[in-house]
């Protein structure tokens, strides 16, 4: 999935808490951004009904987004939630 963790532990900074939601194309694509830094993105539905979650915040630039489906926006949305909740935890 990448490292988000970079975005929660940069050295110095002050750690926000807010996971912002970009929702574009009539709600058919909705972006994950924490301190303006697009980390996830949710579009569908697809053909077989699905909602496709790419994960790309990630430092290395080799790395490949990590994708997955979820039966429904809000399901892949509180997936993004809890994910990025566990890290906010793990940097404390």
């Amino acid at each position: 999935m990448g490292t988000l963790s970079k975005i929660f532990t940069v050295a110095g900074a002050r750690r926000r808490t807010d996971l912002g939601w970009d929702i574009q194309y009539d709600g058919l694509l909705a972006v994950a951004r924490i301190e303006g830094v697009a980390v996830a993105g949710i579009s569908g539905p697809w053909p077989d009904g699905n909602f496709a979650l790419t994960w790309w915040a990630t430092q290395d630039n080799e790395a490949s987004p990590t994708l997955e489906f979820h039966p429904t926006m809000m399901v892949a949305r509180k997936r993004v939630e809890e994910v990025t909740a566990n890290m906010l935890a793990r940097a404390a």
